[in-house]
């Protein structure tokens, strides 16, 4: 199925570089993706559901250097796993709205709210600002811009003088010292 989409790619030179790119990392990445969600089915729809991405964003692919590039992979399909993973336990998580003989309506838990969203809706904004204000300035700096200002990774990385998958990196070893800081205070859901 997912070759038959690949095929509708209109640059022949992309289409190559993701068919490449799918031959030969698939079974490293169903691999990777199945120790995470412990299931083969939910692994596969994982791998399927990276590629269907990676078609409409294959220049943050190209980006990347290719000794890099199965590091890359492993580390993007590890993230989808975990964001199967937390989909499948919100699913979980559910309150029956009313039950009535064989009539059954769910309500479900957001999926679209990130962790950091969540942390953001059990604090206040002092707490928030007083948390981030502790961490270094370029930490600082860049979780403003990310999140404050709604800036890219792209349009960060070109401010910062550095590649887009760097941003990502600063941006992850910020989200991790701000939310230290906030535990740190206190500010930890319970």
């Amino acid at each position: 199925m997912l070759l038959l989409l690949l095929q509708t790619i209109e640059s022949e030179d992309d289409r190559a570089f993701l068919i490449g790119l799918y031959n030969q990392h698939y079974q490293l990445l169903l691999r990777e993706a199945n120790g995470i969600v412990h299931n083969r089915h939910d692994a596969e729809d994982v791998v399927q559901d990276f590629f269907t991405y990676a078609i409409s964003h294959i220049e943050k692919f190209r980006e990347v250097e290719c000794c890099n590039l199965r590091n890359f992979l492993v580390m993007c399909i590890r993230r989808k796993s975990i964001d199967a993973l937390r989909r499948r336990q919100t699913k979980q998580k559910y309150i029956v709205g009313s039950i009535d003989h064989d009539d059954y309506s769910f309500e479900y838990a957001d999926e679209k709210t990130s962790i950091e969203e969540d942390v953001l809706n059990r604090i206040t904004a002092e707490e928030l600002h007083a948390a981030i204000m502790k961490l270094p300035e370029k930490q600082q700096h860049i979780l403003e811009y990310k999140y404050f200002l709604g800036m890219t990774d792209r349009e960060i990385g070109k401010l910062l003088g550095v590649r887009p998958s760097s941003v990502r990196s600063y941006l992850t070893r910020a989200r991790k010292a701000a939310y230290q800081v906030c535990k740190e205070n206190g500010y930890e859901e319970e």
